[in-house]
């Protein structure tokens, strides 16, 4: 057996740095992928006659789809068949990509998206670990396997400062491919169609599919049965609808005029009766899907609250988007470009925690220095936002925000894993899915676009009042306008409402930039709050005696752990 795994997954005659490359291509598509693409939703919109609010939901349901499969994360790193499992993966992608580009249904699109979401992450985090062990020799599913935890506090406290380091790289390696296929999308949609970003992800797969079938042999599944029962899917369907309909009502609850609508009425009780459901089956089976007891490690807890108050606080990198839309007139591949800035501050973040984990910082200043960094944002863009703002000066405050995002995205994982039996590692993983790509950013989005909304509403009526003939300015611009109007053959009415127009669009971007500055203020004090939050929280560590060897193996089939 071990004779198969020499050279696993690739064949003897496949060199190892050919091998790594081949395995960097295929994470491409399987972090990329997705039902929708904001980088060319302007396209997509236009083409499909939609609403962007179709765009943000089938997105979310990407997400869900991720969080979906999490509770399934152990039992499938451990299964050694690469090959299998990109090849079924990567055909099942195809066909979604295909359906989603010919699609003008949201149901199916929020479908697809979901499905498309179970899949790519499954294909991810198999693929994650077999690089690992490929790349570096490290086993890296001992270090999830129930009944592997370290038995000494120094130990415990060693394998916490490596994760400073290594979680990092990780999301550093991830954000960095995310990045530029964000980038990649948007210049396809810029330079050709939006579908055509759907049929270059179809020929990624394919070449997936020839570069795993030429250079990987086919493993036989060594166990006498699968290890997820089919059963468990149905907890995995009742999980889906509950965020969904849950993504729904913060999606389109602006649009809709939130519960004034029948359909957003319907899917809060849908979402309330699953969620009653769900809890109700993952306490009463004996194999459950989901763990209810991690709720009661204060770990988990602290990782649940840290990164809700990260997506909802950087929610706001709508500012620069806003800004540069309203401002400047910028299109999707221009934006996606200046988004590029991120991977700088990616980077300058994984410096600042190899710096922390060289000088033995508490992982609280970290923490507290992310919410800094996004503050920082906020208080630049409070300066920065004006008439006659600068594309090139847009940069700082990405760069600014992304060094923060990345400290906190990087390092909550590690207080949350912090002396956490591993048999919760799997349930850790959908909870934080759930929180980071789910729920906070929906509340997030929600709080920021409704806020947005009401202050530009406010400023509208407060501006209108000056814009009226008493205005020598406001006059003179109004009198041009018509002129021009009606030189170009339009009777007297048309060109008077088209100069109203004129004049209401400026007073709607005056309005758009004032709240822009206001929210941005708000935005730097609460996280201040949030930065100040995290000097006083107790972050005290478990008590080792508690984690005996039946507590961490309770209720686990130990005739199932590591590899298969």
């Amino acid at each position: 057996m071990e004779e198969e795994y020499k050279n696993y997954p690739f064949y003897d005659w496949v060199p190892k740095p050919l091998g790594i490359i081949f395995m960097i291509i295929l994470f491409v598509p399987m972090i990329t992928m997705s039902g929708v693409y904001s980088a060319n939703s302007g396209e997509m919109m236009s083409g499909l006659g939609i609403q962007s609010e179709y765009i943000a939901f089938a997105g979310f349901c990407t997400s869900i789809g991720m969080a979906a499969f999490s509770p399934f994360f152990y039992e499938l790193v451990c299964i050694r068949r690469e090959k299998m499992m990109c090849i079924v993966g990567f055909s099942i992608l195809f066909l979604l990509s295909f359906v989603c580009a010919q699609t003008d249904s949201l149901f199916i699109l929020g479908l697809c998206s979901l499905l498309m979401g179970f899949v790519r992450q499954t294909l991810l985090m198999a693929h994650l670990f077999v690089l690992i062990r490929y790349g570096f020799g490290i086993e890296a599913t001992k270090n999830i396997t129930p009944g592997c935890e370290p038995t000494t506090e120094e130990a415990w406290d060693a394998m916490d400062s490596e994760k400073m380091v290594s979680q990092p790289v990780i999301y550093l390696f991830f954000m960095i491919i995310g990045q530029l296929g964000t980038w990649l999308t948007a210049w396809l949609a810029y330079a050709y169609e939006w579908q055509y970003v759907y049929h270059f992800m179809m020929a990624f797969m394919l070449a997936g599919i020839i570069i795993v079938f030429f250079t990987m042999p086919y493993h036989k599944y060594p166990m006498p049965k699968f290890p997820i029962t089919m059963s468990k899917f149905g907890n995995v369907t009742v999980f889906s609808i509950m965020l969904c309909s849950f993504a729904y009502v913060m999606v389109f609850g602006k649009t809709l005029d939130w519960f004034d609508d029948p359909t957003i009425r319907i899917s809060t009780v849908v979402c309330l009766i699953f969620t009653a459901l769900f809890i109700y089956l993952e306490k009463t089976r004996r194999s459950p899907y989901f763990i209810m007891e991690v709720f009661q490690l204060r770990v988990v807890n602290y990782g649940i609250m840290l990164f809700f108050l990260l997506m909802v606080c950087n929610s706001s990198a709508m500012f620069v988007n806003v800004f540069t839309n309203v401002g400047m007139k910028i299109d999707n591949w221009q934006n996606a470009t200046l988004g590029n800035w991120v991977m700088v501050g990616y980077t300058v973040g994984l410096i600042f925690a190899i710096i922390a984990r060289a000088k033995n910082v508490h992982l609280k200043w970290m923490y507290c220095l992310g919410f800094l960094f996004i503050g920082g944002y906020a208080l630049f863009m409070y300066f920065e936002v004006q008439n006659d703002g600068m594309y090139e000066r847009m940069k700082w405050p990405i760069i600014i925000r992304s060094t923060g995002m990345m400290l906190l995205y990087s390092l909550i994982s590690t207080i949350a894993n912090q002396r956490m039996p591993y048999r919760f590692m799997s349930t850790w993983v959908c909870i934080m899915l759930t929180v980071r790509m789910v729920i906070a950013p929906c509340i997030g989005s929600a709080l920021y676009t409704n806020v947005l909304q009401h202050r530009q509403q406010y400023y509208v009526t407060r501006f209108a009042q000056d814009y009226d003939r008493t205005s020598l300015e406001t006059a003179k611009t109004y009198d041009q306008t018509v002129r021009g109007m009606q030189y170009q053959g339009k009777t007297e009415t048309e060109a008077q409402n088209m100069a109203a127009m004129s004049v209401k669009a400026k007073v709607q971007v005056q309005a758009t930039l004032v709240s822009i500055k206001e929210m941005a203020g708000w935005t730097f004090y609460g996280c201040l709050i949030c930065a100040g939050l995290m000097l006083v929280i107790p972050w005290r560590k478990r008590n080792i005696k508690e984690l005996t060897r039946e507590y961490l193996l309770k209720n686990v089939n130990v005739k199932n752990l590591g590899r298969r």
